[in-house]
């Protein structure tokens, strides 16, 4: 019986490996590189919506947030100069609209938070305009603009009180809920308007401090922690906040002899 054996050819002086079939062969190979194009593609295309989608919200945020910035505008020429009437436009972009929150500023002549209501000197309250978003809130709370994500918040325009020489003046922009919608959810641009009706009454207070008595200020919100730090930075203010107080900013008037709050009424509302 005839033995069959295999050939190697030498060329130039190195064995020819055309015969061995223990090479991987071209099917094997090719779809470990398509595997290869495939899982890169997928990876470099999950990586890259997510991303587009981030962006995306980002931007619809900071629109929202530029336009607040020209609610605080319109809704600050009211206070300064009377204006009767006032509109702007937000485009919604998936969030929620509301006007249902609300803060209150207390005058006191106590920052110890048990005794607040026996020295109460005068109390206000103010509808908020909110936008929210997932864990973003954009809101417009009695003259200041906040800004919160997640837990925390930033002030992004600050209220218009002013002290020195033992005075001290305090404006709030006092919106008042009107009839219509409270809030709106979805797409599309939505209309505020900021309304002085005759039933929407507007002053000036006067507070005198007694004899060596030191005046408070007390404003419960839903971003204390902002609201603090602008007492903390702001001149003639101090941030006296209670370690227990929960949902509230405290500052101690260093220019307290005389308080004037002056409060500014406009009917707010929702319409699309």
């Amino acid at each position: 019986m005839s033995r069959r054996r295999s050939r190697t050819v030498s060329v130039g002086g190195l064995s020819s490996f055309a015969d061995d079939d223990r090479g991987v062969s071209d099917v094997v190979g090719y779809i470990l590189v398509f595997s290869l194009i495939t899982v890169t593609i997928g990876t470099v295309f999950a990586v890259g919506v997510t991303g587009v989608e981030d962006r995306r919200e980002a931007e619809r945020v900071a629109n929202v947030e530029r336009a607040f910035d020209v609610l605080d505008d319109n809704l600050r020429d009211v206070q300064r100069y009377g204006d009767p009437n006032r509109a702007t436009e937000i485009r919604l972009a998936g969030g929620t609209l509301s006007t249902s929150a609300e803060s209150r500023f207390v005058l006191a002549n106590t920052s110890n938070a048990s005794d607040v209501a026996n020295g109460t000197l005068g109390e206000w309250t103010s509808g908020t305009i909110a936008y929210e978003e997932g864990d973003t809130t954009i809101a417009y709370e009695a003259g200041a603009l906040v800004r919160g994500d997640g837990d925390g918040s930033v002030m992004l325009s600050e209220p218009r009180f002013a002290a020195a020489d033992g005075r001290t003046t305090i404006p709030i922009m006092a919106l008042v809920r009107g009839g219509g919608e409270g809030s709106v959810t979805g797409e599309g641009t939505v209309q505020i308007t900021a309304v002085d009706e005759a039933n929407a009454d507007s002053e000036t207070t006067r507070f005198d401090a007694a004899s060596g008595e030191t005046l408070y200020l007390w404003v419960e919100t839903d971003h204390p922690d902002a609201w603090a730090r602008y007492f903390e930075r702001a001149d003639d203010f101090a941030d006296a906040t209670p370690a227990d107080a929960d949902g509230v900013a405290v500052a101690e008037l260093e220019h307290g002899d005389s308080v004037y709050v002056r409060e500014v009424v406009r009917v707010v509302g929702l319409q699309r």
